[in-house]
């Protein structure tokens, strides 16, 4: 458990790394690039969203085997609505609605002779996603509920019917890269983890079942039903819903 969280770690200040590049490439390529603080206003606007999302199984594994990062196929998409629950300070709610999936590696099929794991397999699960966070200068925190529309893994389809339902918390900060009358466009990182498991019953639909069996004495329980963490990385831009005054943007 302890090496899993070292990775995870490993691998997210990697990704805030490339985060910070990108920021910094933005601020050369927009010369007027300007950060919200806590007093400024932003109206009510929509539009589109995308995002790359890659992550791993945020609960222990079964003897025998070992969760691994991944990254998706595709990226999410959808579109973002963005309300003002204030007009003198930059607070808000954020609504997203997207197609979003969740990936993660599960590593099994352990040599001693190589010391490494044969098998790697990469599992998808795919949703309906609808997000609901609130803001303030930024920082962003809140949940998600994903309605799932299947899965797979190695090309093996996993139905809907055997997923279930699934809620995430979502932490993560917004930056507006430009913002003008029209609308906004903006980066952004969220932090997600799911508070159930993908599986309805995972003791009973557990695809490595026979590939990767309990580890006697232990059994494949419910215990073990991953619940997918990960890391998103993207932009939207959102057109305004109502005009403001000429000098807010000056």
């Amino acid at each position: 458990m302890q090496g899993y969280i070292n990775t995870l770690i490993k691998k997210s200040k990697k990704t805030f790394f490339y985060c910070f590049l990108a920021l910094i490439c933005m601020e050369i390529i927009f010369p007027n690039l300007s950060l919200a603080n806590e007093t400024d206003y932003f109206p009510p606007a929509l539009g589109p969203v995308i995002s790359l999302e890659g992550g791993s199984n945020g609960i222990p594994t079964p003897h025998g085997r070992k969760n691994g990062f991944a990254m998706n196929k595709i990226p999410n998409v959808g579109l973002a609505l963005y309300l003002p629950l204030s007009l003198e300070w930059n607070l808000g709610l954020n609504c997203d609605l997207t197609y979003s999936s969740h990936s993660f590696m599960m590593k099994y099929n352990y040599s001693k002779k190589k010391d490494e794991y044969l098998t790697k397999d990469r599992f998808e699960f795919r949703y309906i996603s609808l997000a609901s966070t609130f803001s303030h200068a930024g920082l962003n925190i809140g949940f998600a509920l994903g309605v799932p529309v299947g899965g797979s893994y190695e090309k093996v389809d996993i139905s809907e019917t055997k997923l279930s339902t699934i809620w995430e918390i979502r932490a993560g900060w917004t930056y507006p890269i430009y913002y003008d009358e029209t609308g906004k466009f903006n980066f952004y990182i969220n932090a997600t983890y799911a508070l159930n498991g993908v599986y309805k019953h995972f003791a009973e639909d557990d695809p490595l079942h026979n590939l990767a069996p309990a580890v006697p004495p232990q059994e494949i329980t419910d215990y073990y039903n991953p619940r997918p963490a990960g890391i998103q990385i993207g932009f939207n831009f959102l057109f305004n819903l109502i005009e403001l005054p000429d000098e807010y943007y000056e």
